[in-house]
């Protein structure tokens, strides 16, 4: 099938390299939603065009298996402590959008990955996006000393000093007793 050619612009239609960029996903998951039935299409010689509207309602299944039941709690047991750094910060007024491209580009350049994490989360502190909430899981085997702890979350407060209030962050350190 060939969907590169110029297609005239028909009212309420889109075709499928258009409905992939509107999916966030790749044009060959789109054929597979029209091959299943999940999305519907219409062929204009070799070229399929979906419906706007079915576009925008159009929720792709999530990638993998679902899980059949809910990981067991545990204690972490490889001769270790985990430890989680709990950051709360406001965002600066206006500055969403802003922090959401930057937060973009730190993942694309995959920068401000802080040494020694196995896990890290940047999380909405409500609808608006008004505060964030960042949680940092550290091994203790695995953990850098103080200083390079600093260091690291210096420069990611550089980097994000205009997009959040760094003067009103609360921070913590804690021990975790039981995890997934």
């Amino acid at each position: 099938m060939v969907d590169d050619v110029n297609i005239p612009n028909l009212d309420g239609y889109v075709p499928i390299k258009e409905a992939a960029r509107l999916l966030g996903v790749s044009d060959k998951r789109v054929y597979q939603s029209v091959i299943s039935g999940r999305l519907s299409a219409q062929r204009i010689g070799h070229i399929l065009i979906i419906p706007v509207e079915e576009v925008k309602q159009f929720k792709p299944s999530p990638s993998g298996r679902m899980r059949a039941k809910a990981p067991v709690w545990r204690v972490y047991s490889s001769r270790g402590t985990l430890f989680i750094t709990d950051i709360h910060v406001q965002v600066r007024v206006g500055q969403q959008t802003m922090l959401l491209e930057k937060l973009r580009a730190i993942q694309k350049a995959e920068s401000h990955t802080f040494p020694g994490t196995m896990a890290r989360y940047v999380i909405k502190g409500d609808p608006e996006l008004t505060t964030v909430q960042i949680l940092l899981i550290w091994k203790d085997t695995e953990m850098p000393n103080n200083t390079i702890r600093e260091q690291n979350l210096k420069a990611f407060q550089d980097e994000f000093a205009d997009v959040l209030a760094w003067e009103t962050a609360q921070y913590s350190t804690n021990e975790a007793i039981i995890h997934t």
